[in-house]
């Protein structure tokens, strides 16, 4: 079983009000006027490694009934190697070095968020 993990945003960043911050963008996976679940997938714009043959292309994440805190689905990437994507989680080191990539570039875009 994979424990809950969440990205909590600082109240003035609401993700559902951001378009692109850095080389992600974030889209809705639901209908917008479905207010009762809400997912957004966080997109890689740009190619780049998180290991020797994994490139993050996409995180999917929920919105939770706590104010700012969203829950962390899947972690996708792309594996060179094989030809194909991957899912990972936060229990992954894989996963949590996405996660960690994330917050580091969405803060230096004033874009506060953190794991939780």
């Amino acid at each position: 079983m994979t424990s809950l993990h969440y990205l909590e945003f600082h109240p003035a960043d609401n993700p559902m009000h951001l378009k692109k911050v850095g080389n992600w963008v974030l889209t809705f996976l639901s209908p917008k006027e479905n207010l009762n679940h809400i997912q957004l997938a966080i997109t890689s714009v740009l190619p780049r490694q998180v290991s020797e043959n994994l490139q993050p292309l996409r995180v999917i994440i929920d919105q939770t009934d706590v104010e700012n805190r969203w829950s962390i689905q899947q972690i996708i990437c792309y594996n060179s190697t094989q030809g194909k994507d991957e899912i990972f989680s936060c229990d992954d080191g894989i996963g949590i070095k996405v996660i960690e990539n994330i917050i580091q570039e969405f803060n230096k875009y004033d874009v506060e968020l953190s794991l939780i």
